[in-house]
């Protein structure tokens, strides 16, 4: 399921990244990493706000929708 699908307060595990070689390294290295586990804090209509190891992150929701969790 894409991340961009995850209601508020739910977290999953980070399954795969579907995106540009470029997009997916840099994804990798703010921890985007399969097998960490990633929590939706808020969202509104510009994008969702996670939770990745400590450290909370934005992300618009097209680029959430590039992330698969399980």
């Amino acid at each position: 399921m894409p991340l961009s699908n995850l209601s508020l307060g739910e977290s999953k595990e980070i399954v795969s990244i579907n995106a540009s070689a470029e997009l997916k390294d840099r994804l990798l290295s703010m921890g985007f990493v399969p097998g960490n586990s990633v929590k939706v804090v808020t969202q509104n209509i510009m994008g969702i706000i996670l939770e990745i190891k400590g450290t909370r992150l934005a992300l618009n929701k097209d680029l959430a929708h590039q992330i698969k969790v399980a």
